[in-house]
């Protein structure tokens, strides 16, 4: 069942007892009145000043007022600057994918000239934007695995650290490992997961073979939504899209849930496996956190962004002995690191010494302290809007893929089609001895650094939860069948906003560890859980008797997976416990959880874990509020398809009671007290 927020004022949804949909109006016009139902919804918006005045992280609050004295502009002005912000908007009423318009819906024109209606063209949009959400998580997979196919061939210097991975993944494909060696098996897989991602001819997909459970494969297959691939999803999700084509809403949603399933399956999943055959699955390590682990006299560098071939690079070559060298010889007590977003978290837990700062919306804040001599910006979730601050404080910005080129930024990178990955080591040293430069040219720039700093715990992958149980995740299991744990979610997606800077993020997690419920964590949500100590031992102190008997001594109650393509490693958690227990995804107290998603990314996240049976829960609306068929599809209607719906509520802690009670029902189906 599914419902969203009581605060909107148009309508909510309800399933009764024999499953099928209703929708509840207040008032005689209420159904089609969504313009009401978006103004209520945006009276919820955040202001700068509430953010400046609540925001949970003291050095965010401190960054954003120190920004306001000196006149420098971040996001958060921008979103008020923006307000009021666009009702067909926010209802996703607007249609601009031909020039025979735009055309918006409203009472007097409730078709745009095609004929769309309000159903098609919210459908149309939502589609659209899982299909970029496909091919961000998607681009970023595919480097790597070609990555992993050049080093399985010794085209490039990149060693294959994984190596039992590579052994554990070319059993689960099926391949003969007999006689093999560890690079000739990396290659085939890397072969497989490329084709996976871009197959053109129908064929079966074998990391979807391999990794769905059978009972998802059989939903997916009887609703016909299995891939052919993430490049033919993406593909036919614009062609199904275009001016006078897919005319039904509803068929534009199967294309919709077929965005889902190879979001999950290539781009996460496949990227996931390629990045651990390559650099090795992540371990449990100790890591300084927030911004008051920034150091002067040292060469700082940020490394910002989702690719991680060049980032482990330039991290790797900081420590050798050359680089050291001339780091002293500048003056510099030495080079330091800090992450921005995914590219940071995946080299603090394979290398160590990569110091979180931020999630996107944080990044002109970290810029502000004027600490950073240069900023390493790969891909995703780079603001350009981080040039502006960069300049005012010295701070060289570097690119390094012509898929994001920063108008003003010294580009370092690769060409185009990655035929020069190769240069890897090159590119490297230019960008660390270009950090060097900038320390030196920077001794006059003030830096003001907020005084907060904890330490935080990371890693939490499977293969490191199965040493820590004994061999197995059978206690967690157990103590989830017998109630020490209530519930599990996956936190994760990025932060907006339209709320209170991380806010709802922990506003959440403090109901959830007070009522024996785990929590993992990956990507730009992990970042305020990591600030605000929760990834520490010490957090026990935030949980419920219950939760802190299963955590004993020596483990905290937020499990830091990484980035947020480690969603794989989440997802591969909870298939070995279901498997465990017996029970599938949709019947178990496991939820997904993204409160403040915001970007195109984030819809595939929520998604794909929908697609795999979790519920999945929001603080902030898809814009779906002017259609009452698609809002009542994704926020109900998909329970009797999937055994999952999408629940959002704007307030944090009636969102957070939700999820106990969803819990609390699933463990009374399932008989366990």
């Amino acid at each position: 069942m599914a419902a969203h927020s009581h605060d909107e004022g148009s309508h909510h949804h309800s399933h009764d007892h024999d499953g099928h949909h209703h929708h509840h109006h207040h008032g005689p016009d209420a159904c089609n009145d969504y313009a009401t139902a978006v103004a209520q919804y945006r009276k919820t918006f955040a202001s700068k000043a509430e953010v400046m005045a609540q925001a949970p992280d003291p050095a965010v609050r401190e960054m954003v007022a120190y920004m306001d004295r000196l006149g420098c502009e971040n996001c958060f002005d921008r979103f008020d600057q923006q307000k009021p912000q666009c009702t067909f908007g926010l209802a996703g009423v607007c249609c601009k994918n031909c020039t025979l318009g735009p055309c918006k819906i409203t009472k007097k024109s409730p078709r745009g000239v095609c004929g769309a209606g309000a159903d098609l063209i919210v459908a149309r949009n939502l589609c659209r934007h899982a299909a970029a959400g496909v091919s961000a998580h998607g681009s970023r997979a595919r480097e790597v695995m070609l990555a992993l196919r050049k080093a399985a061939a010794g085209e490039i210097k990149i060693p294959i650290l994984g190596r039992e991975k590579v052994l554990a993944t070319a059993k689960m494909f099926g391949l003969e490992v007999e006689g093999q060696s560890v690079e000739a098996l990396a290659g085939r897989i890397a072969d497989i997961l490329l084709e996976d991602m871009s197959r053109t001819v129908p064929g079966p997909h074998r990391t979807l073979s391999a990794v769905a459970t059978p009972e998802r494969r059989q939903v997916w297959e009887q609703l016909g939504l299995l891939p052919v691939s993430a490049y033919h999803e993406v593909f036919e999700a614009l062609h199904q899209t275009v001016t006078g084509n897919q005319g039904d809403w509803r068929k534009v949603m199967d294309q919709f849930l077929r965005c889902g399933i190879a979001f999950s399956m290539s781009s996460v999943v496949g990227g996931s496996i390629a990045s651990d055959c390559l650099y090795g699955v992540p371990t449990r390590a100790t890591s300084k956190v927030n911004l008051g682990a920034l150091e002067k006299g040292c060469v700082n560098i940020a490394i910002h962004g989702h690719a991680p071939m060049l980032a482990m690079e330039i991290v790797r070559l900081a420590r050798t002995e050359k680089f050291t060298a001339m780091a002293r010889a500048a003056g510099a007590g030495g080079i330091r690191f800090y992450g921005i977003c995914c590219s940071g978290l995946s080299a603090m837990y394979r290398l160590g010494g990569v110091i979180p700062l931020a999630n996107a919306n944080g990044a002109e804040l970290v810029l502000a302290t004027g600490a950073l001599d240069l900023w390493v910006a790969d891909i995703q979730d780079i603001f350009p809007a981080i040039m502006d601050v960069a300049n005012c404080f010295k701070t060289v910005v570097v690119t390094t893929n012509e898929s994001t080129r920063l108008p003003g930024a010294e580009h370092y990178g690769y060409k185009r089609d990655l035929s020069d990955l190769d240069r890897i080591g090159d590119l490297a040293e230019k960008i660390l001895t270009r950090a060097v430069e900038s320390y030196t040219q920077r001794r006059d720039v003030p830096v003001h650094i907020p005084p907060y700093e904890v330490e935080a715990e990371v890693g939490f992958c499977l293969e490191y939860l199965n040493k820590r149980y004994g061999g197995s995740v059978a206690p967690v299991a157990e103590a989830l069948r017998n109630g020490t744990i209530r519930g599990v979610i996956n936190l994760a997606g990025c932060t907006n906003t339209r709320i209170v800077y991380e806010k709802a993020i922990v506003d959440i997690v403090d109901v959830l560890l007070q009522n024996d419920i785990l929590v993992l964590a990956n990507g730009c949500a992990s970042f305020p859980m990591a600030k605000l100590g929760y990834c520490t031992v010490k957090a026990q102190e935030r949980c419920s008797e219950g939760l802190k008997r299963f955590l004993g001594d020596d483990m905290p109650p937020v499990w830091h997976m990484g980035e947020c393509i480690d969603n794989a490693h989440a997802a591969v958690f909870f298939r070995t416990v279901a498997d465990m227990l017996g029970h599938p995804f949709k019947d178990l107290p496991y939820a997904e959880v993204t409160p403040e998603w915001s970007n195109e990314k984030g819809v595939g996240a929520a998604l794909s874990f929908r697609m795999l049976g979790f519920n999945s829960y929001h603080c902030v609306h898809a814009p779906v509020q002017g259609s009452d068929a698609v809002m009542g599809f994704i926020y109900g209607g998909t329970a009797e398809l999937l055994g999952s719906a999408m629940i959002v509520d704007t307030d944090p802690v009636n969102l957070a009671n939700r999820i106990i009670s969803d819990f609390n029902q699933k463990r009374e189906d399932l008989g366990w007290t």
